[in-house]
């Protein structure tokens, strides 16, 4: 209970200081030209979930997992879908807001180069396991956790060797439980939103509009 209300603690005062900084970067128009951000599509595994001998197993593999139930993106999905529509959905919410917040905001496919110049948004989806580890949020049936989070970064593309957002961690505590151990590359600055319960949809509106201030906001500070 303590590590979960510590770790609302420090989102919440991300979040604050996001909005702090936003209200008054919002107010101020970007000059021209409006600076490019690329929106690469968020990390989100897919569960690998195969037919089980007994109802008990099958609770126990699907603990920790998002849901691909009934809901506004997940009734009647399979996973693979259901995460095909979440990061499209967050993607599209994203660049649709940077561009409320003039900027030049466009979506980039996986895999495709990256410009020189200008700016890149990318993130992952995150869950925190018992053992207080950060491990990629997974897709799978069945009911899932509600403590989803996304980190996210926006780097100059101007940087030398762009290092990755995280890199994986060999956890021997972590077998059979869901979704890869990671730890964020301590040189990237990143920001930690909470996805809260509740509509899937409005929720990950309500995160891409976090997200867009935090970037709106960092974009107008490198600008000052």
């Amino acid at each position: 209970m303590l590590r979960r209300l510590l770790q609302f603690m420090m989102v919440a005062g991300c979040l604050s200081s996001v909005s702090t900084l936003t209200a008054a970067a919002d107010s101020v128009p970007f000059a021209s030209p409006a600076p490019i951000v690329y929106v690469s599509d968020f990390d989100l595994d897919v569960a690998d979930i195969t037919p089980d001998s007994g109802p008990g197993q099958r609770v126990r593999r699907l603990r920790g997992l998002l849901p691909s139930g009934p809901g506004p993106l997940g009734k009647d999905k399979n996973p693979e879908d259901h995460a095909k529509d979440i990061v499209n959905e967050m993607a599209d919410a994203l660049t649709a807001d940077l561009k409320k917040g003039g900027v030049d905001a466009r979506r980039i496919a996986p895999g495709q180069p990256l410009p020189a110049t200008g700016w890149q948004v990318r993130g992952v989806f995150l869950s925190v396991d018992d053992g207080n580890r950060l491990r990629r949020a997974m897709v799978g049936l069945g009911a899932g956790q509600n403590n989803i989070q996304v980190a996210v970064s926006c780097d100059s593309l101007g940087t030398v060797d762009l290092p990755p957002l995280y890199q994986a961690v060999e956890d021997t505590d972590s077998t059979g439980k869901p979704g890869a151990v990671i730890k964020l590359n301590p040189y990237v600055i990143a920001a930690k939103f909470v996805m809260a319960s509740g509509d899937e949809k409005k929720t990950i509106k309500k995160t891409a509009q976090q997200i867009s201030d935090a970037v709106i906001a960092r974009l107008h500070g490198v600008a000052q």
